[in-house]
């Protein structure tokens, strides 16, 4: 959880885009990073306000062997890579910048 850049604490959750969105589209069964389903999760996070709290929020709790769905737009290569510190590809950062 980061306090730090959401005043809220885990309350960011009430300000996310997804907030009002079918969970199950976060959680396709085909990852393929420029595949429909992915796209389709990545366009939901695209524009949200608290994008980076989910994320750091997702990561810390996160068990690296059990990674599964998208979170703030990044799949879980994508997130092991953040982990790792190990940049990602760029369709990850045209997202980001979306």
């Amino acid at each position: 959880m980061t306090t730090a850049t959401h005043p809220h604490g885990r309350d960011w959750r009430r300000d996310a885009a997804c907030a009002e969105v079918d969970p199950e589209i976060f959680y396709p069964l085909d990852l393929d990073p420029t595949g429909p389903a992915v796209t389709a999760a990545r366009q939901v996070c695209a524009g949200c306000p608290v994008r980076l709290d989910c994320l750091l929020d997702v990561m810390e709790g996160e068990d690296p062997s059990r990674r599964w769905g998208i979170t703030a737009g990044l799949t879980p290569d994508e997130r092991a890579a953040v982990s790792a510190g190990r940049r990602i590809s760029p369709a990850w950062a045209a997202a980001v910048a979306a």
